[in-house]
Parts: structure tokens; C-alpha cells; sequence
């Protein structure tokens, strides 16, 4: 897709929005760092199944603790994206909602899958913060280094928000294969999350599935409250950690009402982020992609999402 470039206006208003998101918190200190949220939409039903296929060419899989690693070359697509309301799910990109193969049931897909197969984005997945969304080029771009089929979808992680949403009812299950450039930051940032407003991240609740401390976390961002997944330790010691050019399944489970919200990596719940008391919440929005906090930028690549009312696991 072609997009213009970002205006002076688009840049400050973006500049604005990461000052008010900060929420006071330092790279050592303790707490979660305040960034927003938010996000729109009736739930938008997808059709086949979403792959859980063997992990991609190059890639290893697992959670290793360190180490450095050499960002591979990327080979840069062209991304059509729609410019409907995420409340419509309407758009001018790909009208049919690609799926691969594995071993996805009908339940985890009933909202939404894809692996991105399809030459442009699905026309359901549309670009957040929307002031943004005529940049969205220089953020979002389908690309060759696939989790499995040719294609998944490049993040540039290197302003305040890009990320991508998909409209989803107030409880259910996703599942996606993540990477990403580098390992995980000490500085807080979001991969993805669970919004209750309009895409823009400064409105609404969010709750969000990042990294903080060298480990991936859970945080709320009304209040900043946070589950690292080392149990709550603050120091890049113990917990999740997920290294550089590596692909991951991500799995999670968000019930609005319920107040519940779990988390899996590569089909083991982390325990310490499970929570059974934050809500209730009427979550409108899934949204994936880099919103950064504190730390440094990050290119993350997103493959075969399942959105859907039963878990999609992570199995061929």
C-alpha cells in the first residue's frame, strides 16, 4: 500500500500522546510504565483455520534465558490497509481472510484468522492510533520471514504506537506467533493487547502483554498495575524471556465480565501473570504490534493469529 508521509501535526500529536503515557516509571525502577490504550468494533467473524505449523525456517523455538543474536535481512512488502471505522471492520485491503493449515477447530477462529497470505492486509485488521493511519506504510509491511506460508507482518517499532487491530467481543480466546529483533527490553513496552475504546491508546482501558525487566509482563494501564512474570520481582532476574529471532507462541484469554485474564507461551501457562480481578471490563478491541514506553526500538514480526471463542493451542 502507499501512504503519505507523516505530517509536522501527525508527528506532534504523536510526540504529545508518548509524554502522556509514561506514567513517571524508570528503566531500573519498579512499576509498570503508563502508556494507553483503547479500541472499537463489533466482532467480525473469519472463516477456516488459523496455523499452528511447524515453527519457521531459521527460527528456534523455546524460552532461552540471554544471548545475544544477529538481526537477520529483511525483504520488505507493500501493505494495502483499509481506512474504515474498527467499529465497521470495513477497509480497501484484502477482502478475504487468508488461513493455514494445523490443527486450529472452527471455535478458535470465529472471529478472526489469518496468516497473512493474501498479499495485503485483511481488510478486518486495521492501523492504530487513526490520526497515524495514512503513515501506517512506514510502520506495517507484509514481509518474507514467516513463522510458516511466505509472508507475515513487519512492525517498525520506533515511534510512541503502531499497532494493528481486530474487533472482538468482551471474552475470548487468541492465539499468535510473535519475534522480534532484539531480546527482551528492560524498558516497558506492549506487544499486544485488550482495549475497551477507539484504537487511540491514550483512551479507554487496556490491558497488555509486553516486556518489562528483561521478562514479559501483564499491566493495566489506568493504573499502572503489573504482573511480571517472575512473580514480582523487580530486577531481570527469572521470568519469561524471549530472545532475538526467535519464534513464540503467544497465547491468551481475556474475559471482560469475568475479571480473568491467562497467558500461555509455547502451550505453558505463566502462572504469575494470571489475574482474576481486574474488570469488569467491555473489551471492543485486539490490538498487536510495538507500543513503546521506555527503552530502545524494536522490529517485531506477527504470524498466523487466531482470534476466536475456543483456544487454538500451539500444535502442527
Amino acid at each position: 500500500m502507499s501512504f503519505s508521509a507523516r505530517s509536522f501535526a501527525f508527528f506532534a500529536a504523536l510526540t504529545l500522546a508518548s509524554a502522556a503515557a509514561c506514567g513517571g516509571e524508570s528503566d531500573s525502577g519498579g512499576g509498570g510504565s503508563g502508556g494507553d490504550a483503547a479500541g472499537p468494533g463489533s466482532t467480525s467473524a473469519g472463516a477456516g483455520a488459523a496455523g499452528g505449523g511447524v515453527r519457521g525456517s531459521g527460527a528456534t523455538s523455546g524460552s532461552a534465558t540471554s544471548g545475544s543474536a544477529t538481526s537477520g535481512s529483511v525483504t520488505s512488502g507493500s501493505v494495502t490497509s483499509g481506512t474504515g471505522s474498527a467499529a465497521t471492520g470495513t477497509g480497501g485491503g484484502d477482502t478475504t481472510t487468508s488461513t493455514s493449515t494445523g490443527s486450529t477447530g472452527s471455535d478458535a477462529c470465529s472471529i478472526f484468522c489469518s496468516d497473512f497470505e493474501g498479499g495485503s492486509l485483511p481488510s478486518e485488521v486495521q492501523f492504530f492510533p487513526e490520526y497515524l493511519r495514512a503513515s501506517a506504510a512506514d510502520y506495517v509491511k507484509l514481509d518474507s520471514t514467516a513463522h510458516s506460508g511466505a509472508s507475515s507482518v513487519k512492525v517498525s517499532g520506533t515511534g510512541f504506537s503502531q499497532m494493528l487491530g481486530v474487533p472482538v467481543p468482551t471474552t475470548f480466546w487468541g492465539r499468535v506467533y510473535l519475534r522480534s529483533d532484539t531480546d527482551i527490553q528492560m524498558g516497558h513496552n506492549t506487544y499486544v493487547a485488550a482495549t475497551t475504546a477507539d484504537g487511540d491508546p491514550n483512551n479507554g482501558e487496556a490491558i497488555r502483554i509486553g516486556e518489562h525487566q528483561c521478562q514479559l509482563e501483564l499491566n493495566r494501564k489506568s493504573d499502572d498495575a503489573e504482573k511480571l512474570s517472575n512473580g514480582g520481582m523487580y530486577s531481570c532476574t527469572g521470568g519469561v524471556k524471549l530472545v532475538a529471532n526467535t519464534w513464540y507462541c503467544l497465547e491468551f484469554y481475556y474475559d471482560g465480565p469475568g475479571r480473568e485474564v491467562r497467558v500461555f507461551v509455547d502451550d505453558k501457562e505463566v502462572d504469575a501473570m494470571h489475574v482474576t480481578d481486574w474488570g469488569p471490563y467491555d473489551y471492543k478491541l485486539f490490538k498487536f504490534g510495538f507500543e513503546k514506553y521506555h527503552g530502545g526500538n524494536k522490529t517485531m514480526w506477527y504470524d498466523d493469529l487466531a482470534l476466536g471463542a475456543g483456544r487454538a493451542g500451539c500444535g502442527p
